[in-house]
């Protein structure tokens, strides 16, 4: 019988008339794109090692190597180093997986490796594992192959592959998927030295077997590797390439190249099911899906963060971070990384719980601290802030010649304010109350495995926007490194503690001007991530120790109910689909990153009309600093908008306005204002931007 090609098409599904003609002495199956298919570039499983070594071995790595497609580059350069190596020695290029992450490590920067020989060794073992529980976790078995093979009756079957992984490897991948049974055995390229693509396998093959060529039969989908080569050295061959299969993996490999398309078609899939009511629920919960690669490439921001920088355990920030905990539980669970990501738990704690307490002194210079944020304060806002009852000192300060709730300009440079923390009464008082403070902070902290004495290396994930929670835990906390991980982060007002790391997933305007307008309006952010479970303003002894005390509010909470609630769920019933895609792709957060602030931006520019609604009946907890809740259900005259246009005064009490709503692209949005309130508003800025213009310009 002479060596012949048998094409394949969508009836060998259901076997190949030709070739059952023949019960082949030997027949051989292509393991890749023929028994398994991945759901990935192959090249994807080999960036999933690359991103386990960026992660955990950042702190060894070069830092021009601390990348995912640098490290893979790498791996492919040893590869045909390789490769080459034992071509010219005679052989074909074929490498095994251990001499290739040998020869990667060594390239990466890591020989000798900074750990020893021991944890060089453990090292190799797990990439080894983990490469071959990648394969299972991205492979499938061929939806037509079972069928094809039932029609090509032969006395032997086995699986033929060029691969470096060796044949055990091949053999546990296919019980794995249930079809161990389908091939008896089989031989890989790596172990041999010889490959399908110049022939030389499929004769050291007949030479093994004693058998002959032409009662040979392989089946393959490479057009070169399984059919032309096979045909060559006179086996028969039958090309295996059903149109949706290959289809897909073309779709797939294309996709590899170009990650940020790669992203956007993965969140039109994660939406693809049926579309809800325009209004209610449903829709809030369809736009929360929507969202949610901005929160869940946030949260892998942290998760990987906090991998690379050897943290010990991360702790979770109220109030945002009950969602945010959520996410990183869920993400976790899923297994996104492939390995165990640090834990979490949540640590209550706010601004005011924690200022006090973290105070040094009792003196102007540590209250600059947060005179630095709000330059203009009263006396009852910055009691407020220490968690202190500010009725107590009204007399007190009335004697100073001060109004306990006038608002005061630069209060460290106000003598009657300096006379007035200066009085030994004053002072006693507050120093009492700060050292009780202290205490239950202290306390409170070592109950969650933070003690004022244990050095440790912890990481906390808070949504933004200074990180002076963590600046005050980096106080009471100085034996420990604190490493922050937010959304986003505005500039920094204070000196930044020397245990304190920050960084970003979003804009840093500390490193960067890029993306700065999506932190002109943070207070919806905030919203949308908000738990119902009240802001902690301090600390109390009970019967079961020391607990964090919230402040509940009824009309924060009805927000939550009728809005928030909803767009959190719909965040988190896409938690699974990401977790599995970025799981597949090895997409890292960086990558995830254009498509989430984009989804920021449209959140913040082109709000849906019950975004704007939930916002602005809103009362957002402003104790720290301004000492009280802000009422963003404040209303502004339309005639006063179109006066704003001529009259200064008017203009001014515009600005204060939208200063205090916090947000001009909800009001223009927000159906519960009026239409002509929205087009004279619009007008109105319109009318302003123009002015500003024009005096830049006269300049």
């Amino acid at each position: 019988m002479t060596a012949r090609t048998l094409v394949g098409s969508a009836s060998l599904r259901t076997g190949n008339d030709e070739a059952a003609q023949v019960v082949y002495d030997l027949l051989t199956v292509d393991v890749w794109d023929t028994l398994l298919r991945r759901r990935c570039h192959p090249d994807s499983v080999k960036l999933h090692l690359c991103r386990y070594l960026r992660l955990c071995y950042a702190s060894f790595l070069p830092v021009d190597r601390r990348d995912e497609s640098v490290l893979l580059r790498l791996r492919q350069q040893a590869e045909r180093e390789l490769g080459e190596r034992e071509k010219a020695l005679g052989g074909d290029d074929e490498y095994r997986h251990q001499e290739v992450y040998v020869r990667w490590l060594e390239l990466a920067g890591l020989s000798p490796f900074p750990q020893g020989e021991m944890a060089h060794a453990a090292l190799l073992a797990t990439l080894e594992s983990m490469e071959l529980a990648q394969e299972k976790y991205v492979s499938y078995v061929d939806p037509g192959i079972t069928a094809t093979l039932a029609g090509l009756p032969a006395k032997r079957r086995l699986f033929l592959s060029d691969f470096y992984l060796p044949a055990s490897a091949i053999r546990e991948l296919l019980r794995h998927h249930g079809i161990g049974d389908l091939v008896e055995d089989g031989v890989v390229s790596c172990e041999t030295g010889v490959n399908k693509r110049s022939g030389r396998l499929f004769r050291h093959l007949h030479e093994r077997l004693a058998v002959a060529p032409q009662r040979h039969l392989h089946v393959g989908d490479n057009p070169h590797a399984d059919v032309s080569a096979a045909c060559g050295v006179g086996v028969s061959a039958l090309h295996y390439q059903p149109e949706p299969e290959h289809a897909r993996r073309q779709r797939r490999e294309a996709a590899f190249h170009s990650p940020a398309d790669s992203l956007r078609a993965a969140l039109d899939d994660s939406l693809a099911a049926p579309t809800p009511a325009r209004d209610g629920p449903d829709a809030i919960r369809r736009h929360g899906r929507t969202c949610a690669p901005l929160f869940i490439g946030f949260v892998l921001h942290a998760m990987e963060s906090a991998v690379a920088d050897r943290v010990e355990q991360l702790y979770f920030f109220t109030r945002e971070g009950e969602f945010f905990l959520e996410i990183y539980r869920r993400l976790a669970a899923s297994d996104v990384l492939g390995f165990v990501p640090p834990p979490a738990a949540l640590l209550e704690v706010s601004r005011v719980a924690t200022f006090a307490g973290s105070l040094r002194e009792f003196s102007a210079a540590e209250l600059m601290r947060l005179w630095n944020q709000y330059s203009v304060q009263s006396l009852h806002a910055l009691f407020k802030s220490l968690g202190m009852d500010p009725a107590p000192f009204a007399a007190s300060a009335a004697r100073h010649g001060l109004d306990i709730a006038a608002p005061i300009l630069y209060p460290w440079q106000d003598s009657r304010v300096l006379a007035f923390l200066d009085d030994a009464g004053v002072r006693d008082e507050i120093e009492r109350a700060l050292e009780a403070r202290r205490t239950a902070l202290h306390a409170y902290l070592a109950g969650a495995g933070l003690s004022r004495t244990l050095p440790r290396t912890v990481g906390i994930v808070d949504i933004g926007w200074r990180g002076t929670i963590q600046d005050n835990l980096a106080y009471a906390l100085p034996e420990s490194t604190l490493h922050g991980y937010y959304l986003g982060l505005n500039g920094f007002l204070n000196a930044q503690p020397q245990n304190a790391r920050k960084s970003a997933f979003g804009p840093d305007l500390n490193r960067s001007d890029d993306d700065r307008p999506l932190l002109d309006f943070v207070a919806p952010m905030e919203m949308l991530c908000n738990s119902p479970h009240g802001s902690v303003d301090g600390y109390r002894v009970d019967a079961d120790g020391i607990r964090a005390h919230r402040l509940v509010d009824a009309d924060e909470n009805r927000i939550h109910e009728d809005y928030v609630r909803h767009f959190q769920a719909g965040v988190l019933d896409a938690v699974p689909f990401w977790a599995d895609y970025l799981r597949v792709h090895a997409h890292s957060a960086d990558e995830m990153r254009p498509l989430a602030l984009a989804l920021w931006n449209g959140l913040i520019r082109t709000p849906p009309p019950y975004l704007a609604r939930a916002y602005f009946r809103l009362k957002h907890n402003e104790t720290f600093g301004v000492g009280g809740f802000s009422d963003k259900r404040r209303s502004f005259a339309t005639a006063d908008i179109v006066k704003a246009l001529f009259l200064k005064p008017y203009r001014a009490r515009l600005h204060g306005f939208l200063n205090e709503v916090g947000w001009v692209h909800g009001l223009l949005a927000c159906p519960d204002r009026g239409p002509l309130f929205r087009a004279m508003l619009r007008f109105a800025l319109f009318g302003m931007a123009v002015k500003s213009r024009l005096r830049q310009w006269r300049r």
